[in-house]
């Protein structure tokens, strides 16, 4: 039937090229499996990995980096994902990364049906979450991470855009108002007045692959949706 739909199970995305049979590799794979999990124990598995992670910050941001870019345009999920293991980790050394996603343009609109699915609206959950992460780090009062936002206040798209003005007036302390004033055209402005959305409540990217644990043991898969 032309409509049916067709699951497949196949191995997770990751090629981790650099660092093979890394148990660092494994763990970063688990983690993004778990972030989608749920049930009483799912957050409390999540932060396990994620404090495993933490131990070991700088080489895990540099695998992460690596895979980033060796994925593919098409895996909005599996991109995202990494990204979000950046605002968890909230480590330094994740600042060029998280600048390169932020700088790299975004590609014009893939998808034919735009009602259903937009490649463009994907793109920009990615770069929101990364400007999520620049704003934790901003947090821990980290100056590199505050300069990209104020950077990024000038982002062409509007959702960046707001993120990053909403990120630095709240943690650019005394004067991040005036600076962000004299910063924004004069049309922007009235992002000062908006309301900052937690990254949580806003919808995260679908794409077409998801991970997910198989019941019958515990090897990271992802299942791939076809229509």
């Amino acid at each position: 039937m032309a409509d049916s739909l067709r699951i497949q199970t196949v191995p997770h995305p990751f090629r981790f090229r650099e660092n093979p049979d890394n148990s660092l590799n494994r763990l970063i794979v688990e983690a993004v499996n778990r972030m989608g999990e749920f049930g009483d124990d799912a957050e409390a598995n999540y932060q396990t990995v994620l404090e495993a992670l933490r131990q070991r910050s700088d080489e895990v941001v540099a695998i992460i980096a690596a895979e980033y870019r060796d994925l593919s345009e098409a895996q909005y999920l599996d991109r995202w994902s990494l990204v979000q293991l950046l605002v968890e980790l909230r480590h330094p050394s994740s600042l060029s990364l998280l600048n390169e996603v932020l700088s790299n343009q975004i590609p014009e609109e893939r998808s034919q049906d735009t009602d259903s699915f937009t490649t463009v609206g994907e793109e920009v959950m990615i770069k929101t979450t990364a400007v999520e992460a620049l704003t934790q780090m901003s947090a821990q009062q980290n100056q590199d991470a505050l300069d990209l936002l104020l950077r990024y206040t000038q982002h062409e798209n509007f959702s960046i855009k707001r993120a990053c003005v909403q990120g630095y007036l709240a943690y650019g302390g005394e004067g991040a108002t005036e600076r962000l004033l004299e910063f924004l055209p004069e049309q922007d402005r009235f992002i000062l007045d908006i309301r900052r959305e937690d990254v949580r409540n806003v919808p995260q990217p679908r794409g077409e692959n998801y991970l997910r644990r198989e019941e019958s043991g515990d090897t990271p898969r992802l299942q791939t949706r076809r229509d």
